[in-house]
């Protein structure tokens, strides 16, 4: 449709149209290992005019080039500054279709989820394809999902008081505390700032999660001042709650 010449109901028309047309941005988990990518996250990758990549919240263990083949697209990765200070993923999606993809499930991190919001609030539609997180594969340590409290996120350049609050109310009502780390932040040297945050912690049940779901993944249980990670990391801590007698049979079997 030419603009020129149009009378005012055609231009009333025009605007209208180019109002209501919503661009999609869909936020795509890739999961915790190469493979985790699901098939409804190929076609919503496959449909998206770009897509975009994160990796600081997890380690890159999805093989890109192989997840470019699959779906014919280009995929750009982008750092933290990108994604949280520069708007780089709303900017595009507020003029053609984009994909994000992020490392586990894609509403784990508060990051992605102050994204999904932002969206909606802006008028874009948002479609969220789910995957595997360390918050579903934590049950492979034999604890009930269900006697699980808050999650912790322990940074290691940091000491915050609500570590330690969030860890305290959990205890209060016997519910385990799963404890995430920074990408490279080693289990053992987490422990020892727990127990210094800390000292109670130090003989505290313990489970160290090694490289959550992927080939090379480890579980231990030990008191928390023995942690003594032998794999690569992401690691992941979960101080252990009242347990029932089947979580107790299944934890001795990790030591």
């Amino acid at each position: 449709m030419k603009l020129e010449g149009l009378n005012g109901s055609d231009m009333g028309l025009f605007k209208s149209l180019v109002l209501t047309f919503v661009y999609m941005l869909r936020i795509v988990g890739v999961g915790l290992d190469d493979g985790e990518v699901t098939q409804k996250g190929l076609e919503a990758i496959e449909r998206s005019e770009r897509v975009f990549a994160e990796f600081y919240t997890n380690t890159e263990t999805v093989d890109i080039e192989l997840l470019e083949e699959e779906t014919g697209q280009d995929i750009q990765k982008l750092s933290r500054e990108e994604v949280e200070q520069r708007d780089r993923i709303l900017e595009s999606a507020e003029s053609s279709d984009t994909a994000f993809l992020v490392s586990g499930d894609p509403l784990a991190a508060t990051t992605h989820y102050d994204i999904k919001h932002r969206a909606e609030e802006s008028g874009l539609e948002v479609e969220v394809v789910h995957a595997p997180s360390i918050l579903t594969s934590v049950a492979e340590t034999g604890l009930n999902m269900y006697k699980f409290g808050r999650v912790v996120t322990l940074p290691e350049n940091m000491k915050p008081d609500s570590v330690i609050e969030h860890i305290e109310k959990n205890d209060s009502v016997g519910l385990h505390t799963l404890i995430l780390l920074d990408i490279d932040y080693s289990a053992d040297k987490a422990a020892e700032k727990l127990i210094e945050m800390d000292e109670s912690l130090s003989d505290r049940d313990a489970i160290l999660i090694e490289r959550a779901n992927m080939e090379d993944q480890c579980i231990y249980y030990e008191e928390l001042s023995s942690l003594d990670p032998e794999g690569e990391t992401p690691h992941s801590i979960v101080l252990v709650g009242d347990t029932s007698h089947k979580e107790e049979n299944f934890i001795r079997g990790l030591e």
